[in-house]
């Protein structure tokens, strides 16, 4: 969900077409009998066959800051007896980002494609020159915004003293299968490549970074900093969502082993991680308010992993990978409120608010020791005349010796097309200055 935060607002105009085609034919299974569908619309439109949507993007995140490209979304519903569940779904997304990143994603979900199973597959490429990495074990790694991001009055100087350069390709293919009742087995692979390194957009080449300070101080080794990796994981899934987009009532509960291996020109590295996650939807009222919050853990078990792969929380508010070690743990709570219905382009809509709070830290740390042994590494940065530090950079016992919790709240607003299709737009604000200010987002879907 890679390691930020994982926040964003919709600045877009919206584009409808809808495709029906002939709708498909087929016997009602158990399962679509027994589904009870969450929040209904008043004189809802049944869809059926192949519906479209494309949305002109233009978005804003904290890290990556804002954007444009396209995002389109296909659903078949077949005959349109089980709407608003899909049988199949298609995702393309692609985003040109206004500090230098490219991202292309494409996805996808269906229980049909092989009867008796889910298959969900993911293919993604991020381009990002200017990668958020604010070091190990959260707190414990000092955080000087006057370091980051910064340009001069000029705009031909600037400092990034908390980025690097990310290029990373991304694929997986995941398969569930039935165990019993709202229980079913999860098997699926992935393989990524990557490459971090050093900054080089011109008005911040040559500022040197935390980064830089990391790999020359062998807190990630150079063989880390590129390479391959191959996964494979197994897991438990427990889930009685009456609707998975948008859930008002249910429990989803997840144990998942992940087995991996790094390559690089270096012997290859072992890992096993073990993640769980479980999530708890109460309708307050039904039909208009939605309770949910999440409990979720992610550790490393045995074995090594680089730098990339740590586990990290991605908090709202605050910097996607502030949150990171060889284990995190994290809770968020959500209070979700539908507004209004309407029908308009021959589609289904919602709008709605919800407000949050998110808390999380590192309860595994990753190479405190050695990270502690640096405290005399500084950093000192000259912009537009003024001097910046010098600062103690990798580790500073004046802020933090040790990890604490960090928490943020915040709102926003949400829509949804055919109840699948969900835009939700979150303000993020920490409630300590060591972790940011404030953050915007436009996430697909909730955050959980």
């Amino acid at each position: 969900m890679n390691t930020v935060i994982r926040t964003s607002a919709i600045l877009a105009a919206l584009l409808l077409t809808t495709l029906p085609l002939r709708a498909e034919k087929g016997k009602e299974t158990d399962e679509q009998r027994d589904r009870v569908i969450a929040v209904p619309v008043k004189k809802e439109i049944a869809k059926s066959g192949w519906n479209v949507g494309l949305m002109p993007a233009f978005n804003y995140n904290i890290d990556l800051g804002f954007s444009g490209g396209v995002l389109a979304q296909v659903f078949h519903y077949g005959d349109g007896s089980d709407y608003p569940n899909y049988r199949h779904k298609f995702m393309v997304n692609a985003m040109l980002y206004t500090k230098g990143a490219k991202q292309l994603t494409m996805s996808y979900d269906s229980k049909y494609l092989i009867p008796g199973y889910r298959v969900t597959a993911d293919l993604s490429y991020m381009d990002n020159p200017l990668c958020g990495f604010y070091g190990f074990n959260g707190a414990v790694s000092p955080y000087y915004a006057g370091l980051d991001l910064q340009k001069g009055a000029d705009k031909k100087d600037g400092i990034a003293f908390y980025a690097n350069y990310q290029r990373q390709l991304r694929a997986s293919l995941d398969l569930q299968g039935r165990v019993a009742d709202h229980l079913t087995w999860i098997g699926g692979a992935a393989y990524s490549w990557q490459s971090y390194t050093p900054v080089s957009l011109p008005v911040y080449a040559g500022s040197g970074t935390l980064f830089e300070q990391y790999v020359e101080e062998g807190l990630i080794p150079s063989e880390d900093t590129h390479g391959h990796r191959a996964e494979l994981k197994a897991g438990l899934l427990y889930d009685t969502r009456d609707f998975e987009p948008q859930p008002a009532r249910g429990i989803y509960a997840s144990v998942t082993a992940i087995g991996g291996a790094s390559f690089s020109d270096a012997p290859a590295k072992g890992s096993l991680v073990l993640s769980a996650d479980f999530r708890h939807y109460i309708s307050i009222f039904p039909e208009r308010l939605t309770f949910a919050y999440q409990l979720a853990y992610s550790g490393l078990v045995a074995g090594l992993l680089p730098f990339y792969a740590l586990p990290a929380f991605a908090m709202r508010g605050t910097y996607g990978s502030r949150i990171k070690g060889n284990g995190v743990a994290w809770a968020s709570a959500d209070l979700r409120l539908q507004l209004a219905s309407f029908q308009a382009f021959k589609q289904n809509f919602l709008l709605g608010l919800v407000g949050f709070a998110d808390a999380g830290a590192v309860v595994q740390t990753h190479r405190l020791a050695d990270q502690a042994a640096l405290g005399l590494r500084t950093v000192e940065k000259t912009l537009d005349g003024e001097l910046r530090g010098p600062y103690a950079s990798i580790y500073d016992p004046a802020i933090a010796t040790r990890e604490r919790l960090h928490t943020s709240v915040g709102g926003g607003f949400w829509f949804s097309m055919n109840r699948n299709f969900i835009t939700a737009v979150e303000f993020g604000h920490p409630l300590n200055v060591q972790d940011g200010t404030l953050g915007i987002y436009i996430n697909l879907g909730f955050s959980f």
